[in-house]
């Protein structure tokens, strides 16, 4: 008899939009066959979202109503085993209490599985699964967006820590000497050098020494994919802002990698986009900051899934536990 394909949504959750998509899954191979975003500005508190996914989920339920499960990628500490998602730092609509158990309310609401992890982690899933890296056991995934965040696959599999918090790359710190801010726990972390909002306001520094830049113009229409357009024609202040964020991203990187031994990085999310010129100042400061036992192995690309991993990781691995 001929495997039925089977369909889950995947929820891909972001600091600035949701991506949502019905994934089918059979021998013919991996399809997302409906998409929507959703922008977070439209969201207020916990129940907005909750709210959200419930009419997401019936409208396509209509349509396809095999649906098995929702999976979603949260990007926040969730305690796998127990469906827990932690205060996200990058989320203003959160204002549920530190620890909400997403999951268990999801389910109750809708009467359907669903399965709850960290964002970076559902996506390393689907790059490890359906992209390229395929071809390794063993891979340090960061995604660079509004937030920073990562995952670790070892040998395989999906490593969470004890409490589900492993791969937090973006709270790193990197710099020491940061004056203390509040919350102190953000303070000189990774993300506040290379996450979006750092990267504009770098680029409203340079415009102050280059006001006849591009960008200088551009006023609120501002942004990371307007900053790396500029950079391609050419713009010196652009350049500059993609320079001096990949030198902190390789900082980042030669750390992470002297813990962890890993010999390849895949970069994921919106900031990943960038220009080639942005992954060769990284490489060559990866190169300079780490051991050349580490750095001559080591390689950086780009996640070959786009904007779609996080989707497609997240309906993975809600079939995943549909399936135990």
């Amino acid at each position: 008899m001929e495997q039925q394909p089977r369909y889950a949504i995947g929820i891909d959750v972001g600091g600035t939009s949701i991506k949502a998509g019905v994934v089918r899954f059979d021998r013919a191979g991996t399809v997302l066959v409906e998409h929507a975003q959703h922008a977070t500005a439209m969201l207020g508190s916990i129940e907005d979202f909750l709210g959200l996914v419930s009419a997401q989920y019936q409208a396509w339920s209509a349509t396809y109503p095999t649906i098995e499960a929702i999976g979603i990628g949260f990007p926040a500490c969730v305690q796998w085993s127990a469906g827990l998602v932690a205060a996200p730092p990058n989320i203003p609509w959160w204002d549920a209490p530190v620890q909400f158990p997403l999951r268990a309310e999801l389910s109750r609401q809708l009467a359907l599985p669903v399965a709850v992890d960290n964002d970076a982690n559902v996506a390393a899933l689907a790059e490890c699964k359906f992209g390229v890296a395929r071809q390794w056991e063993s891979m340090l995934f960061v995604t660079l967006g509004t937030g920073v965040g990562g995952a670790l696959i070892i040998n395989g599999q999906l490593y969470r820590g004890e409490r589900g918090s492993a791969g937090e790359l973006g709270h790193m710190v990197i710099d020491a000497r940061a004056p203390l801010s509040s919350p102190a726990f953000r303070t000189g972390i990774l993300e506040r050098y290379v996450g979006r909002d750092a990267i504009l306001e770098r680029a409203r520094r340079w415009c102050v020494d280059y006001p006849n830049s591009r960008l200088a113009r551009m006023n609120q229409l501002l942004d990371v994919e307007a900053i790396g357009e500029a950079a391609r024609d050419g713009d010196e202040a652009a350049r500059g802002v993609l320079e001096e964020t990949a030198e902190f991203f390789g900082i980042g990187l030669a750390s992470a990698v002297a813990l962890l031994g890993i010999e390849h990085i895949v970069v994921a999310g919106g900031i990943a986009g960038l220009p080639e010129l942005f992954f060769d100042r990284a490489r060559a400061t990866f190169r300079q900051r780490s051991l050349p036992a580490i750095a001559d192995n080591v390689q950086l690309v780009r996640s070959s899934l786009g904007a779609t991993a996080g989707v497609l990781g997240a309906a993975l691995l809600a079939l995943d536990a549909t399936s135990g």
